[in-house]
């Protein structure tokens, strides 16, 4: 619904007619009028960082993820400089950064370099006939620094089945969790949404969203070794808990 509500905003703002030559396409608002003959549709993102950032590089302190879709193409980061410009499309500009695949590419992520304050995000990405834009991310890398603590979570074994509790940690602004498996080989076993603070393998009760191969049920080996990662991500798509914790299976 909040996704829904977004794109409808975007294409209000969007409607007014402005003279095609005079349209700039590292400009969001320019962007989506280039793209109106494609339908305006929305895709997920967030971003976590810290001064060394989520992955041990200070040169790139902040990590925006998203989840490309099968035929993605043209990814695409704008960011605003202002928290007041979050809904005004026309102070979002590209910024040029490197981008890296998560999880062998099921995932994917922006690597941005450091700036100071709070900074709006946004992710686009083409598919056949549609232009993708996710929901403004606030950027809160040197405000609210995601926080990293594995004894937040605990493992429940259950032969190939195991169950995930966690705790929000110092930051508790969290509306949603997303949880990942990976095996050895960091490939994604099963990503998935919750509201609650767990989560077994492979239950989907209490899951909210699902970005998971649905193509076959998942499992988990007997006696193999693979990694819970799990995202507590504030209302405006900001990462406040980052943990990634390594677990085995009876």
């Amino acid at each position: 619904m909040k996704g829904a509500v977004f794109l409808g905003m975007v294409l209000m703002l969007s409607s007014c007619q402005k003279d095609e030559a005079f349209l700039q396409e590292n400009i969001l608002a320019d962007y989506i009028l280039l793209n109106s003959s494609l339908q305006l549709t929305d895709l997920i993102a967030c971003a976590g960082g810290k001064e060394d950032g989520l992955f041990g590089q200070d040169d790139t302190p902040t990590s925006v993820f998203f989840y490309p879709v099968t035929g993605a193409t043209d990814f695409r980061y704008f960011e605003a400089e202002n928290i007041a410009d979050s809904m005004d499309f026309s102070k979002y500009v590209v910024k040029d950064l490197t981008d890296d695949p998560v999880f062998n590419g099921y995932l994917w992520k922006f690597n941005n370099t450091p700036f100071t304050g709070e900074r709006m995000g946004v992710v686009s990405f083409k598919t056949p006939g549609k232009l993708h834009v996710c929901t403004p991310i606030r950027l809160k890398t040197t405000v609210k620094p995601t926080e990293l603590n594995e004894s937040l979570v605990m493992v429940s074994e259950n032969g190939t089945s195991p169950s995930f509790s966690w705790e929000d940690g110092s930051i508790e602004e969290n509306v949603i969790y997303f949880q990942v498996i990976s095996d050895e080989k960091n490939n994604l076993i099963s990503g998935t949404y919750t509201f609650d603070k767990e989560f077994t393998f492979y239950d989907l009760s209490n899951v909210v969203l699902n970005i998971t191969d649905t193509t076959s049920v998942p499992i988990l080996k007997p006696n193999a070794n693979y990694t819970f990662t799990m995202m507590g991500v504030s209302e405006d798509n900001w990462v406040n808990l980052f943990i990634e914790k390594e677990f085995n299976t009876p």
